[in-house]
Order: C-alpha cells, then sequence, then structure tokens
C-alpha cells in the first residue's frame, strides 16, 4: 500500500505573545479648569519615555464619570462635528497606563490646591486673630 504524501512539520510551537514593556509615562496637570457647567475638568500634558510630548491631553467629567480625552481635531462630515486623535495609544495596556497616569495627577493636583486653600484659610485666621484690638471713639 503507498504511502500518503503528508506533510510533517516539525516546527516550534509558537509561544503565547509577549507583553511589550510600555515606556515610562510622566504625567503633569497644566491647568485647573472650574467653571460652573465645564466638563473638561483639566488639561494636562505628558512625556513618554524621555523622548516624546503630548500636550492636549484634557480630564472630562461625564455622566459616567472622569475620562481622559487625547488630543484631537474636530471637522465637519455631513453636517455633524466628528473627532479624530492627533495621539492616541495603540495598545489597550498603553491607553489604560496612561489614563491612569493622567487621572492620578489629577487627583494629586485636587489635592495640592485644596491644602493650599486651607493654609491661606488658616493664615487668615492667624493673623486676624493675632490684630491688637483697638478701639476708637
Amino acid at each position: 500500500m503507498p504511502k500518503k504524501n503528508t506533510p510533517t512539520t516539525n516546527a516550534p510551537k509558537q509561544a503565547a505573545p509577549k507583553k511589550t514593556k510600555l515606556p515610562s509615562i510622566d504625567v503633569r496637570i497644566d491647568r485647573l479648569i472650574d467653571y460652573e457647567n465645564a466638563k473638561t475638568k483639566a488639561v494636562a500634558s505628558a512625556n513618554i519615555a524621555g523622548c516624546f510630548a503630548v500636550h492636549g491631553i484634557r480630564v472630562v467629567d461625564s455622566e459616567k464619570g472622569l475620562f481622559v480625552a487625547m488630543p484631537a481635531t474636530t471637522y465637519q462630515k455631513d453636517g455633524k462635528t466628528e473627532y479624530s486623535e492627533n495621539f492616541h495609544p495603540i495598545t489597550t495596556e498603553a491607553r489604560e497606563e496612561l489614563n491612569k497616569k493622567v487621572l492620578a495627577a489629577y487627583e494629586q493636583k485636587l489635592n495640592e490646591e485644596q491644602s493650599q486653600e486651607q493654609d491661606e484659610t488658616e493664615t487668615l485666621s492667624e493673623d486676624e486673630s493675632q490684630a491688637p484690638v483697638t478701639q476708637t471713639m
């Protein structure tokens, strides 16, 4: 009986894809926005791996909570406003890491602002209590 031509492969089994190492991401909050009814709460910048700077990242408050919006260009298409991100992470992991860093920087900046306001209030109270009381007639 003749043998069938069946290809034999001795190819190595493919390993599960490796997670790529994410570059370092440093974020700073450039500006807090405290206008009534403003959905944008802050504007941030990110430094990626010490090589790239991304400006205009926004912290936005929506019905579902805070989210990070990448810098985008707006344009009109069929009478509707469309958005095209100028910068965006390619992988889910990179997007999650950037979002986490931006929101952490936002929370830290809010805490710093609140501490500063408390310090100023306490300083004003101390100044008033130390002022000599004079009475004129």
